[in-house]
């Protein structure tokens, strides 16, 4: 006979969001709003430049990244000089036009004749790759005064080979800049990233031998995130002086399994990964790269003093997720938010003394690269739903129970029958790749504790 329970529904589930994805393939260089291009002082050379990427014509906080440049001597951003009319670049050689005479005499005055500082050139005719700015150290200058334009002698250079620090700033406003509040709107600014797969119903998610093996009777698994970010590196010390990321959340997850333990089975974990999801990176060319991944485990803490049939069903949705992770000090690093909600239920055909807990990793990665591998780092978090189911038949003397998954302490005896306790285990860790990994937050909700007669 088959003994079953249905356990405790906690909330009723909504669908989950996914929000649309920002394909960062074509980011390209925009004008930063702080620049007027209609103010002479864009002409005078100066080590302090920032630098806007953008999917759109115009600045757009959602799809936008910020570098604060601090070169290793004067810059000047042509784009943001209004009477630029034209350049032309050769091998060695930058030209810019003027469109009035006074822009171009405010040129002879301030941009030293010698050289001795840098031109950063945008979309110019053959100055640049498509989508990328070009840099060019400026060697002695030419002045042609009949059609309002200089020409410098130059040496083709990098962002690496020019950049004393810089300052990058993802997807954000400074009002959002460490939002705390655990609440998740999709339409803030912020890099969104998703992914979603179903498994294939009866298809065996993992086996010990003949003995054991558990089965996907159904499982669906979807999550969406908004990043935004900050980081400052410092060149001469090849030190990251700040390294943050604010990441909001939702996950969904619906998943059926089926355990078939046919003898004794010693406490194991048991792990399933269909796969890894690369959503696009973010890159300036020779400044930094920045690399999402998402990640998906199903998995299960396993063990049973004899055979046991048993089936697990759980649907649970986090819909409201934060994580500030300081990749410079764990302790620094904090969630709010992660309020599960679920569904479940379980039945058992065949009982034994022993337990049969799934559980679900999310897992949303960062990889940044700085100057072309001068400084690389990883970090992230992760997330673990776990359904805990332990059972225990009253004739058994023996415990089979993984040391650190004992549910809550029981005085009441259960004769007759067999006793299923269940719990919801939610456990949120942040991570940085061989520096530190911390639980930020975890609970644990008592489902059921019941006795079910033979």
């Amino acid at each position: 006979m088959k003994l079953t329970t249905c356990l405790a529904c906690f909330a009723f589930l909504a669908g989950t969001a996914i929000s649309t994805l920002n394909d960062f393939t074509d980011l390209h260089p925009i004008l930063a709003p702080s620049y007027d291009t209609a103010k002479l002082s864009n002409i005078v050379p100066s080590a302090n430049a920032t630098l806007n990427y953008g999917l759109d014509a115009t600045m757009d906080p959602r799809s936008s990244v910020t570098i604060d440049l601090l070169a290793d001597r004067p810059v000047v951003l042509l784009e943001a000089i209004g009477a630029v009319l034209k350049v032309a670049c050769t091998y060695n050689t930058v030209t810019v036009s003027f469109s009035n005479a006074v822009t171009f005499e405010h040129a002879i005055s301030e941009w030293p004749r010698g050289g001795g500082f840098y031109l950063i050139t945008n979309h110019f005719e053959n100055c640049d790759a498509s989508k990328e700015r070009g840099f060019y150290r400026v060697t002695s200058l030419s002045w042609d005064k009949e059609h309002a334009s200089v020409t410098a002698q130059t040496e083709k250079t990098d962002f690496k080979s020019i950049a004393t620090s810089l300052a990058v700033t993802f997807s954000h406003v400074q009002s959002s800049m460490q939002n705390n509040s655990g609440n998740i709107t999709f339409n803030e600014p912020g890099i969104s990233v998703a992914s979603n797969f179903s498994l294939p119903t009866g298809m065996a998610i993992f086996s010990d031998g003949s003995s054991f093996s558990a089965t996907a009777n159904d499982g669906y698994l979807s999550d969406a995130a908004l990043i935004r970010g900050y980081f400052s590196y410092d060149v001469p010390s090849s030190q990251l002086q700040n390294c943050w990321f604010d990441i909001d959340a939702e996950f969904f997850g619906d998943l059926a399994v089926t355990f078939n333990l046919t003898s004794p089975l010693s406490n194991n974990n048991y792990m399933f990964t269909p796969g890894t999801f690369f959503p696009s990176s973010i890159d300036v060319p020779s400044a930094f790269s920045l690399k999402p991944v998402l990640r998906w485990a199903v998995g299960a803490d396993v063990g049973a003093a004899g055979a046991m049939y048993h089936d697990s069903n759980i649907t649970m949705t986090i819909p409201d997720g934060h994580a500030h992770v300081d990749f410079l000090s764990s302790n620094h690093s904090h969630v709010a938010g992660w309020s599960p909600r679920l569904t479940s239920a379980v039945s058992t055909g065949e009982a034994s003394t022993g337990h049969t807990s799934p559980f679900v990793d999310f897992t949303i990665e960062l990889s940044l690269d700085i100057l072309n591998g001068a400084f690389n780092t990883t970090g992230g978090i992760t997330a673990r739903p776990q359904f805990v189911n332990d059972l225990n038949v009253a004739q058994s003397q023996t415990r089979v129970r993984k040391a650190n998954r004992m549910i809550w302490p029981r005085n009441a005896t259960c004769s007759n029958g067999y006793e299923i306790r269940s719990s919801f285990n939610f456990t949120v860790g942040a991570y940085v790749t061989d520096q530190w990994q911390k639980t930020l937050y975890n609970t644990e909700i008592p489902i059921e504790d019941e006795c079910i007669s033979f």
